[in-house]
Formats: C-alpha cells, structure tokens, sequence
C-alpha cells in the first residue's frame, strides 16, 4: 500500500505531498487537481507494468501532463514531472522530462525521457547504503542478490522505466 506520494509538475499539480491510509478521501473545487493524485498513481502503476510510455501518450502527451503554470527561477528542474512514494517495503521516486535540445531539428523533442529513478529499501530515510536502485538518464545500478551494486548491462529504453525492463529479475530481489 502507498502511504505517502508526491507529486510534482503534474498538470495542475506543482508541488503536493500527501500521507495516505488505507481509505482516502480527496475532495475540493473543480479544477484543483483532484483527478490528477488519482493519475499520478495510474501512472507510477504504468511504470512498474512497462506501459509507461503508451500511458503517457494516451494522456496526450509529456507536454500535456506537465505543469504549465508558471515557474520560479529557483526550480531545480523546471521541466520534469517528479513522482516519488513511500510504501512498506521501498520509497520509489521516477522523473520525467524532455530530451536535451540538439544543434538540429528532430520529430522527437517532445518524447518522453526517463532522467532519473531510485528506489530505497523503507525505513532508512534514503540513505545511499539503502538504494537498490540507481539510474540517471541510461545508466543504472542495481544491488544484486550477493548485495553488491552492478551496473544494469541491458540496454534501457529510455522511455520506460527500469522496473518493466527486468529481464532477470531474480537477480534483484529487492527490486
């Protein structure tokens, strides 16, 4: 069960942290983002299935699910939608953003690209000793069955998230 998500750059979403219990009710005026705390979790589900990309697409669009409103000059990463949670067992966090701009023009500077991703083991407040999972752009580390960090020798789609592109996945036990 989830008991904690934050979102960040999600539609009408620009920062919001929320505990949740077993039942939770979210309720306010139309337009404040109800609907997209519900979104937000279709898409960690997304993610975690290998469907993250066709997700994306049947919500319209990376340039659709991100926050349009406006942006302060002191945001870390204006452009990318964050998504973290905290269950029994792992805190997950996935970011989202657009490919790096190139000297020529391409079909794809709106594709979505997956930036980061980390997964740590609950209760270790996110200490480096507690991440099984590591990954920035197309590099990833995982903590194998022995306990030792190995890099992931797939390849990634960039696209997707690690956690549906596990072709062994009792390599990684706690992942």
């Amino acid at each position: 069960m989830i008991q904690y998500i934050r979102i960040q750059n999600f539609r009408s979403v620009k920062d919001i942290a929320l505990e949740l219990g077993p039942l939770n009710i979210v309720f306010g005026p139309n337009g404040c983002g109800k609907s997209n705390i519900y979104n937000a979790i279709h898409l960690l589900t997304a993610a975690a299935e290998g469907r993250l990309s066709g997700f994306i697409s049947e919500e319209g669009g990376l340039e659709n699910m991100m926050w349009s409103g406006e942006r302060s000059p002191l945001d870390r990463h204006p452009r990318r939608l964050q998504i973290a949670c905290r269950t029994d067992s792992f805190d997950y966090e996935l970011q989202i953003g657009f490919p790096e701009k190139l000297p020529y023009p391409t079909q794809f500077m709106l594709d979505p690209i997956v930036k980061e991703e980390n997964i740590w083991l609950a209760g270790y407040s996110r200490r480096p000793s507690s991440r099984v999972l590591q990954r920035k752009n197309q590099a990833a580390f995982l903590v194998d069955v022995t306990g030792e960090k190995s890099t992931f020798t797939e390849s990634i789609y960039e696209n997707e998230s690690v956690l549906g592109q596990l072709g062994e996945p009792h390599r990684f036990p706690e992942v």
